[in-house]
């Protein structure tokens, strides 16, 4: 508002008064010009008196001798030049006009300097300041009469302000001003309250979430459209925040007794391999060992893969491969490693079936499927991995036959840390990542899919699918 107002200021101080001659020189033209168009009406003089009134013009029309046509001319300023002229002068101007191509502008009375300060020294009252006189300019143009032939039509206007009309504008001007600042304050407090204030607040809860005082934090901001979209999506924020902050912890609790208990068993059997005779030559010892050191390693080997995953620089290495292939190597692999504990994996497959996936990150994702599959089995430690072709897919699906999950936290098993409270068959309990990293993967496929049916006490099938590649 302040720019807006200085401008206004700058445009009265530099431009009002060019203007104002603009349009006084304006009214001059188009009331001769309206004069001109109208000469054959017989009552043209009531036209006469409307412009000259109307605009505050002098009009005056002489004959091709100089002489004025008093009944068609109008005096309604003092001291204008055109009714003061001899009929000498107003033959020249006619002349000099017909030579000009029919019309033409002269300069009139000048009397803005006429005053000087001693004029005012002793009057009372509001006097004029020095150089607040008037500036007339005449417009000229011939026309035909039918009675007196060719005439020249004159109409003279004032093109200075007057001190009145400079009074006027500074008036208006000011009071103007005054609005525009009162509105201006007004719609600052109005804009406050409903955005900046909310901002304000917005700010300060980003802030909290962001030391991780999510729980506590206060998003009670409301405003327009855009404030209110704004606090709906740092209440989003808010609440991924506070359950990655519940997940957390549990992280930090879970790994705790994961490495603890490894690491205590690993340094009692070491002592107790150091400290008896002949301990040291007991196999078992050598496998407890060995069994929890692979429990450390497949918690690191977790921890870094989700965190490969979460990178978002980390890129996809997409090629064409034979996924019963891949499987089928996977299943062989990883089926001799659990069969000493009794369990057992079965593979159902067609005999190819080719895909454009990355094959490291696949294998991962089904390793992890028959993990999770194997820590939740059922008594019958049996574990399904199907293979087949559904529509354009290929579907890989890893079955269980153990509790099943629970319909409550069912929507919470792809969630990073997340891991179920029922316990387990195995005595090698997950770190609540590996189905995670599946999900991670999955997501950066073209059209990968991933899933899980389950109901309570009829086991789990998880499942993947990829678009059959076509040649």
């Amino acid at each position: 508002m302040v720019i807006v107002v200085t401008v206004l200021w700058l445009v009265y101080a530099f431009a009002g008064a060019a203007v104002y001659r603009a349009v006084k020189r304006d009214f001059a033209s188009k009331a001769a010009e309206a004069i001109a168009e109208n000469l054959d009406r017989d009552d043209y003089r009531v036209l006469i008196e409307r412009l000259a009134y109307a605009d505050n013009v002098c009009i005056s029309i002489r004959d091709s001798q100089g002489a004025e046509i008093e009944e068609y001319s109008r005096h309604v300023f003092s001291d204008c030049v055109i009714h003061n002229l001899s009929d000498e002068s107003a033959v020249d101007y006619f002349n000099e006009t017909v030579a000009a191509g029919g019309s033409m502008r002269a300069d009139g009375n000048d009397s803005s300097g006429i005053f000087s300060d001693s004029d005012l020294g002793g009057f009372e009252g509001d006097i004029p300041a020095v150089g607040s006189g008037t500036v007339t300019e005449i417009y000229m143009m011939t026309a035909t009469d039918a009675e007196a032939g060719s005439v020249l039509i004159m109409a003279e206007s004032i093109v200075s302000p007057s001190a009145s009309t400079r009074l006027t504008w500074i008036i208006f001007l000011s009071t103007l001003t005054f609005a525009l600042l009162v509105a201006a304050v007004i719609l600052s407090f109005i804009l406050g309250k409903g955005i900046a204030d909310p901002i304000v607040k917005l700010t300060e809860a980003a802030s909290e979430i962001a030391k991780g005082e999510a729980d506590s934090v206060d998003i009670s901001a409301h405003g327009y459209k855009e404030v209110n979209e704004l606090k709906e999506g740092l209440e989003i924020a808010a609440k991924e925040v506070s359950e990655l902050e519940h997940y957390r912890r549990e992280l930090i609790a879970n790994v705790s007794h994961d490495l603890r208990t490894p690491l205590t068993l690993i340094k009692g059997y070491a002592e107790l391999m150091r400290d008896i005779p002949g301990e040291a030559e007991k196999a078992e010892n050598f496998d407890v060992i060995i069994g929890e050191a692979s429990r450390l390693t497949n918690l690191v080997n977790d921890m870094l893969d989700l965190s490969r995953e979460q990178e978002k620089g980390e890129k996809m290495r997409l090629d064409t491969f034979d996924i019963v292939k891949t499987l089928s190597a996977l299943v062989a692999r990883h089926g001799k490693l659990i069969e000493h504990l009794g369990y057992k994996l079965e593979f159902e497959h067609e005999d190819r079936a080719l895909v454009y996936a990355d094959e490291q990150r696949i294998t991962q994702v089904i390793y992890n499927l028959i993990n999770n599959a194997v820590n939740y089995a059922g008594d019958d430690k049996l574990v399904i991995i199907k293979q087949y072709t559904r529509g354009s897919n290929v579907r890989i699906e890893v079955t269980d036959h153990g509790d099943g999950v629970d319909v409550s936290i069912l929507p919470h098993i792809w969630d990073r840390y997340f891991k179920s409270d029922k316990s387990h068959k195995r005595a090698t309990v997950g770190t609540g990542l590996g189905l995670s990293i599946v999900k991670s993967v999955m997501e950066k496929h073209p059209g990968g899919v991933y899933g899980v049916i389950s109901e309570k006490g009829k086991g789990s099938t998880f499942y993947i699918e990829l678009p059959k590649y076509k040649r």
